[in-house]
């Protein structure tokens, strides 16, 4: 029984698919270095994730303490704290007791 070969097909090798798929093996030196390289990305990554994490906490510690002393000076206007003399943010605050 005769094959027909589509024109556009003519000089395709029949192979040439699996042979373009195939994956080459790699050897033993190989493997270790591309997990070596895989390893210190991971570690990377992981630093960069902890630096992350550290400077969202102390942003929002630093917003925690606000509120603490928002919500400490709303009841005892008293105890805010001392602001430099003649400076712009004394005129505009709430009067404070000075020792």
């Amino acid at each position: 029984m005769p094959v027909n070969t589509c024109a556009s097909n003519v000089d395709t090798h029949p192979g040439r698919v699996v042979l373009e798929n195939q994956i080459l093996r790699q050897m033993k030196k190989q493997i270790q270095m591309d997990n070596a390289c895989a390893e210190k990305a991971a570690i990377a990554e992981r630093d960069a994730e902890e630096a992350r994490k550290k400077c969202i906490a102390e942003v929002e510690d630093g917003i925690e303490v606000n509120e603490e002393d928002i919500c400490m000076h709303a009841n005892r206007p008293d105890l805010r704290y001392k602001l430099m003399p003649g400076s712009a943010e004394e005129e505009e605050a709430i009067p404070t007791y000075r020792e």
